[in-house]
């Protein structure tokens, strides 16, 4: 039996975090979502609704394209330009993306 979930109907997920995820898949296609809600988790996993998700990489060119092209189009917070709505990395539990918004996220052009 095979147990697919679609990410985009689930509540406790951040409506940006959705957009952000959506256009990933309509551009790269889909991937295998590895990470979201973390109980406890300081950060943007520990949040809800939820404002961040990990998926897994296996090719880190790709990973690094998918990021480059989602942070040319994404600002996380217009005023902390440093951050990113996408990284491809290893945190030593295996390369993943990334992605994170934030209440201020916003997209460029539209």
């Amino acid at each position: 039996m095979s147990w697919e979930i679609a990410i985009y109907d689930l509540d406790f997920i951040d409506k940006k975090l959705r957009h952000l995820l959506a256009d990933k898949e309509r551009v790269f296609g889909p991937g295998v979502i590895t990470s979201l809600y973390r109980i406890g988790d300081d950060g943007a996993h520990g949040t809800l609704p939820v404002r961040a998700a990990d998926e897994r990489c296996r090719y880190k060119p790709l990973g690094d394209m998918i990021a480059e092209y989602l942070n040319a189009w994404w600002t996380y917070d217009p005023e902390r330009p440093e951050k990113v709505v996408c990284m491809c990395h290893d945190t030593g539990k295996g390369l993943h993306l990334h992605f994170q918004v934030h209440p201020n996220t916003v997209k460029r052009g539209g």
